[in-house]
């Protein structure tokens, strides 16, 4: 009986043994491949940096701004006959906004004061951020959401804790009278961008 215990301790000690030298052992592998397949390059193939705030050429505040005066009357016909516009807070961002309505088509702006544009980058909001071309210099994305093709909006980094944000969006069966709906969003951010930086 005594012999069967100091077999069974000694099994167990060079089980436990072979298990310290295996654990040693696979460190390397697995320190070789984490380079090749990180969370950060993979985050960062995924959606823009929030570093895109740092790239501001100023800070343009827009507390107080009244969206519909963002587009001019002859910017909104550049995009299309416009029936009618109407202000009110939009509940998502707790901001004033602006909608402009066509037939087939409206857009909006939003002067969002009540977060950062980092809420998309960081995923805090839902939709699928990309990268594009600054508007009027400033740093900007589109927003898309899955089986939504109708819509895209276009944030744009005006200053901490505020950006402007406009949407497009098109009626199926209107869509070609109107630009594609994230060159609709743009057109519609860069005419409101061109009257804050006046």
């Amino acid at each position: 009986m005594m012999t069967r215990h100091l077999v069974t301790a000694t099994a167990l000690l060079l089980l436990l043994a072979a298990c310290g030298t295996s654990a040693g052992g696979t460190a390397k592998p697995a320190a070789s491949t984490s380079p090749t397949s990180s969370p950060t390059s993979v985050s960062a193939s995924t959606g823009p940096s929030t570093g895109l705030s740092s790239s501001r050429p100023k800070e343009v505040r827009i507390d107080g701004r009244n969206p519909c005066e963002l587009m001019t009357g002859q910017q909104a016909s550049a995009i299309a006959q416009t029936l009618s516009s109407r202000q009110y807070v939009d509940q998502t961002f707790k901001s004033p906004n602006c909608m402009f309505e066509a037939t087939g088509a409206f857009w909006n702006i939003t002067t969002v004061v009540t977060e950062g544009f980092e809420v998309w980058t960081s995923g805090k909001r839902q939709g699928q951020p990309t990268a594009i071309a600054p508007v009027d210099g400033f740093p900007a994305i589109t927003v898309t959401r899955s089986g939504d093709e109708a819509r895209c909006d276009v944030a744009v980094d005006v200053a901490d804790g505020q950006y402007l944000f406009t949407g497009f969006e098109v009626s199926k069966s209107f869509t070609d009278r109107f630009p594609k709906p994230c060159d609709g969003a743009r057109a519609v951010a860069e005419a409101a961008m061109q009257n804050l930086t006046k």
